[in-house]
């Protein structure tokens, strides 16, 4: 699963999660993601997920608007999204997520220490264990 967060003021706003093979962005309320912003065109953009047999990418496209649509502050016509790009539009940042899944279920397992306040994930563990295992091959 795919988002967009908006940021507002440096703080994060709305996440908008990209399930949708097409989303549509711009100020007209038919838009997927409707801006109440005068320097958006009422169809701005769109967000398309292609899919292929080993993976998915996600292409931003502007749709001809009068004030473009930027990407890590570049003006572009269609753009292939990465993890942690910076779209801009009008006068609305959004910063691109690409999540795995696995990645997800991985960090929300969290466990508890005999320290109180003090937490952990599953994966941690196992790299303390692979440390822990490190040590000892180089100590023989």
């Amino acid at each position: 699963m795919a988002l967009i967060i908006q940021f507002t003021e440096n703080s994060a706003g709305i996440k908008l999660s990209l399930e949708k093979q097409r989303t549509t962005i711009g100020r007209d309320a038919a838009n997927d993601v409707s801006l109440d912003d005068e320097l958006v065109s009422k169809e701005h953009a769109v967000i398309e997920v292609i899919a292929s047999d080993d993976k998915v990418e996600f292409l931003i496209q502007d749709l001809n608007s009068t004030n473009h649509t930027f990407v890590n502050d570049s003006p572009i016509d269609i753009h292939k999204l990465k993890d942690g790009d910076h779209i801009r539009i009008g006068m609305n940042d959004f910063r691109f997520i690409s999540q795995d899944p696995d990645s997800m279920d991985e960090t929300a397992q969290l466990y508890k220490t005999w320290i109180p306040g003090v937490f952990y994930t599953g994966k941690k563990k196992k790299t303390a264990k692979k440390k822990s295992a490190k040590k000892k091959s180089k100590k023989k």
